[in-house]
């Protein structure tokens, strides 16, 4: 291994480890969490500074609106969390596909030569749509249960109350497709950033050539994330995918997801219990489903539907 490989490694490592610290200081991991963490920012990282950074800014952004407006989403909230204090599986279903990706490239780019290899290309793309949607639906989810107007069901269309599982809002909708722009606009960002100051493993980074080769050639590309023409392609893209993730999530949400009303605590509950009718009957009058699944922040079920998608849009 050489040098500069070695002093990336000791990078990679060292800032996986601070950024697992600072979310268990911070409350927006549990301990699991940022075993988690440190293994997913380590990979990403390691992977190419695109790949790493992205990761970042998703993990930074999504913590700062959990807090957003806390006290109220205690309130109507049934596992509402002081700072999130996400723990080994949320991380994990947030970002195991996205380190699939990422490794893959990263051993792609070894294989080949150049970043604009078809296989490099989908990978990307499926890197990029991943993270847009679990963006999208994160922060429609974080910002949207704060909208003062009721949501109301995306199969109905009927007000339901905040936290219902299937509801959407005007203000969630709007947070998803913002949340999947940022997301293109930081992966571009990343790649600019991976490109120009050629770091290592210059490899891992999605640029033309390895080592001095080309370092600056990148400039005039037309390809994903290779130059400014590149930008559009990624910012509609993840503008797609964040909306696709959001609504997708919100339909299983809402057919899939049992939704109670218990009148004791005065809020929307995700289990049927003595105080929760078998169906769901709140304020509206709406009945939903009973049935109940394991929901992380982002549902794996999503992901097939989102690569094809991505793909489509960037290729």
């Amino acid at each position: 291994m050489s040098l500069a490989q070695s002093s990336w490694v000791a990078f990679t490592l060292t800032l996986a480890a601070l950024f697992a610290r600072r979310g268990l200081r911070k409350g927006s991991l549990a301990g699991s969490g940022a075993v988690a963490a440190f293994l997913v920012g380590s990979v990403h990282m390691f992977c190419g500074l695109q790949y790493g950074l992205t990761l970042i800014f998703f993990y930074l952004s999504s913590s700062k609106l959990t807090r957003l407006g806390a006290k109220r989403k205690a309130l109507v909230e049934e596992h509402h969390k002081e700072g999130g204090r996400r723990d080994a599986v949320q991380v994990l279903a947030n970002s195991l596909a996205a380190c699939a990706f990422a490794g893959t490239s990263y051993g792609a780019s070894m294989r080949y030569g150049s970043a604009e290899e078809l296989p490099r290309v989908l990978l990307a793309g499926a890197f990029l749509g991943h993270y847009a949607a679990c963006c999208g639906d994160t922060w429609a989810s974080e910002v949207g249960v704060l909208s003062r107007a009721p949501p109301r069901l995306i199969t109905t269309g009927r007000p339901v109350p905040p936290g219902t599982n299937g509801g959407v809002s005007a203000l969630g909708v709007a947070c998803s497709a913002a949340g999947g722009m940022a997301v293109g606009l930081a992966f571009f960002a990343a790649g600019l950033a991976g490109c120009a100051l050629g770091a290592a493993p210059r490899g891992g980074s999605l640029c033309p050539g390895r080592g001095g080769e080309g370092s600056g050639r990148w400039l005039s590309g037309a390809s994903l994330a290779w130059g400014p023409s590149g930008l559009w392609p990624l910012v509609i893209s993840g503008l797609a995918c964040g909306l696709f993730g959001s609504v997708l999530d919100s339909l299983m949400g809402a057919t899939l997801q049992y939704t109670g009303w218990d009148p004791a605590l005065g809020r929307v509950v995700g289990y049927p219990g003595r105080a929760a009718p078998a169906a769901w009957a709140g304020p509206a009058g709406v009945k939903g489903s009973g049935s109940k699944v394991v929901h992380p922040e982002c549902d794996e079920y999503e992901k097939p539907y989102l690569m094809v998608e991505t793909m489509h849009h960037v290729l």
